[in-house]
């Protein structure tokens, strides 16, 4: 019995399908933040589902017990799932997925992701992903990406990455889809590591933004301007007082090069030297809204 299961295939225009993972490729829940953005907007129901039973390790990411209408106990499971979505302003229609990273079988599990695509007649997979990167809070998100055929990475203005080392299942999935010559893109948001806790909407608002001029999706960020900007007046407030982080972050934004010159990293992880130092656990208690700081 296959682990995919379809719930309903609607009839959908040139579809592209965009997908993120939570995990190791979603530093800051930037590209998970994203999915559920569009989620929010396009208010869709699901379409297909990969059971997870085979993927995971339930030790390692465990599902969850919810309560429903307040009386009945569930367990959520650690789905993967796509529900369709229109955005008034684009020429074709989406697919969005959501899950997270699984623990086992890529390939195959990369292989239903690439089945849900071929059965939706999907034009085009674009996978979304947010890197932890030595670049300061106080620039515009760094975006960075690839494409295949090489085509669509000159169309798109991507310039090719020299990145070596791990990867994700984001990787697997495009490593798939240039295997069986399928049209794909990734797109990623730099991360600034030394503020990777919680949420990061400004790194979700970039990835937005991105997708919205490639696809015509017309999407209007006023909300997520504003919680950016409250984003960056808690990361002000919890460097004011800590002067060790601020001669650091001096030393990013001199390395970036003047605030209106655009940056493009090498897609891969920050070194992060003051990672574990108590002023980071510090400014992560912060973004994460804890009341107190630990023992």
């Amino acid at each position: 019995m296959s682990a995919l299961r379809f719930h309903y295939r609607p009839e959908l225009h040139e579809p592209v399908l965009l997908i993120a993972f939570k995990g190791w490729n979603d530093a800051a829940e930037s590209a998970s933040g994203a999915i559920r953005y569009l989620r929010q907007q396009a208010r869709t129901e699901r379409l297909a589902e990969i059971d997870p039973d085979g993927f995971f390790v339930f030790t390692e990411e465990r599902p969850h017990v919810r309560m429903r209408d307040g009386q009945t106990r569930e367990i959520r499971w650690p789905l993967t799932d796509f529900t369709p979505a229109r955005f008034q302003t684009a020429d074709r229609d989406f697919i969005l997925g959501l899950g997270t990273e699984p623990n086992l079988r890529w390939k195959e599990f990369s292989a239903h992701v690439a089945e849900v695509a071929s059965e939706m007649g999907v034009v085009e997979i674009v996978t979304i992903g947010g890197l932890l990167a030595d670049t300061p809070h106080t620039r515009p998100v760094p975006l960075s990406g690839g494409a295949h055929p090489a085509s669509r990475m000159l169309e798109l203005g991507f310039a090719t990455s020299s990145y070596q080392g791990p990867t994700g299942i984001v990787g697997a999935i495009g490593e798939l889809c240039r295997q069986r010559d399928m049209a794909h893109v990734s797109l990623w948001a730099s991360v600034p590591h030394y503020v990777s806790g919680g949420q990061n909407p400004r790194a979700t608002q970039a990835l937005l933004g991105k997708l919205s001029e490639i696809y015509g999706l017309g999407l209007d960020l006023a909300d997520l301007d504003r919680r950016a900007r409250r984003y960056e007046a808690q990361v002000a407030e919890a460097l004011e007082d800590n002067s060790e982080m601020q001669e650091y972050v001096r030393k990013l934004e001199a390395a970036a090069g003047p605030a209106d010159e655009p940056v493009r990293p090498a897609l891969g992880e920050a070194s992060g030297p003051l990672r574990s130092s108590d002023a980071l656990e510090e400014i992560d208690r912060i973004l994460r809204g804890d009341e107190e700081s630990p023992a």
